[in-house]
Parts: structure tokens; sequence; C-alpha cells
């Protein structure tokens, strides 16, 4: 036991148990209800992400083939298949080392390596798997949240700027919302989605008693 701890802690591995911590933590959380599986989705409606970067990573998602697949399933995969690799890394090599400067140079050459090739394991691992979990992921889209009801929580809505909450069984989703001044939606207001924006990341909306008038 004391040889394990002692191999979790060394470098690199102790970069993957800290993030396996995380990881673990938040499947807890989402276990309970307290976070969602597409949290960190790039085209989930409440992840404010720069245009670019949410370019570059899906490019890259694409180009391994995991374009679809929730962030928070490639990151598990990606930290387990890591922390597997760079643990035997320590106990089969590293920790014979006996000279510092040369075990973390050759650590963080592993920690690279090892990165790079957990990255490909997660997507041969993924690809067959990816027409489920994109299915999945489709209720969760901008277009899939049309109809939907939530709940203001900006203190007005305009066609400038506004804010709602919709409960999705997890966290909740928090979104930008649009209508005209002159609807009166305020603070509290139960809103109705009815169309997407792309433009403006946002969702114009109508009161969900206008909406049953219509």
């Amino acid at each position: 036991m004391t040889l394990f701890l002692q191999n979790c802690l060394s470098y690199p591995v102790i970069i993957f148990s800290g993030l396996l911590l995380i990881v673990l933590f938040y499947w807890v959380c989402a276990a309970f209800g307290l976070l969602d599986i597409d949290i960190l989705n790039i085209d989930s409606p409440d992840m404010n992400i720069d245009s670019l970067d949410a370019s570059a990573l899906a490019g890259w998602l694409t180009k391994l083939g995991l374009a679809g697949i929730p962030l928070t399933v490639i990151i598990t995969l990606v930290t387990l298949i890591g922390w597997l690799l760079s643990y035997f890394s320590v106990h089969l090599m590293l920790r014979w080392i006996e000279t510092d400067f040369i075990r973390y140079l050759l650590g963080t050459a592993a920690f690279l390596l090892i990165a790079f090739i957990a990255l490909l394991l997660t997507s041969m691992l993924l690809k067959p798997l990816r027409p489920i979990l994109v299915n999945h992921n489709k209720s969760k889209s901008v277009t899939g949240l049309i109809g939907k009801i939530a709940e203001v929580r900006s203190s007005i809505v305009t066609l400038q700027r506004g804010e709602a909450l919709m409960e999705d069984g997890g966290g909740g989703l928090i979104l930008q919302i649009r209508a005209p001044e002159d609807a009166g939606i305020v603070r509290g207001d139960r809103v109705v989605l009815i169309r997407y924006d792309a433009a403006t990341h946002s969702y114009e909306v109508v009161s969900e008693t206008e909406f049953n008038r219509l």
C-alpha cells in the first residue's frame, strides 16, 4: 500500500492522480444530479467559450472522430488511461532512477508521450460508441431546447439582454434570452423558448401565459 501511494504521488503520476480525483468528484456529483454530463460541451448553450477556441477544439475533435461526444466522457477516459500508463511507467521504470534531474526529465517526456497515447486510445475506444453518445447529446443541443420552459433570473428581458434558468434534472442551464421590452417579462416569470439565434447565442422567448394563448 505504501508503494502504491508513493507511485501515485510521484511525477508524472501525480498530475493524472489529481485529474482523476476531479473526474471522480464530478461523476459523484453527476450521479446525485448536481452536475450535468454535458456541462463542458462546446455546443452547450450555457458554455461561455471564445468562438475561435471552440472552433479549434471542434476541429481537433472532428479529426479524432470524437465530434459530438460529451467532453466529460472524453476527459474521463483520457485521464483514466493516462493514470494507468503513467503509474506503470513509474512503477516499472522511473522509480528506479536515483538522479532527480534525469528522473524529472524522463518523467516530463513520459507525460507528453502518455498524454498523446491516452488521447489516441480514447479515440479508438469511443469511435464505435459515437453514434450512441451523439444521439444522447442531441436532446441537449440548442435546437433541442425549443419549446422548453425556463425561469427568468435577470431583472428584465430586452432585445439586447436577458437571462433565464432552465431546469434539466441536473444543475440547470443558464440561457441568454431576448424579447421585446414591451412584453413586460421580468425576474421570476416563466417563459417559453421559441427560437434560437446562432449569431447572438440567445433564445427568443415569450411568456408562458402568452404562449398558452397562441
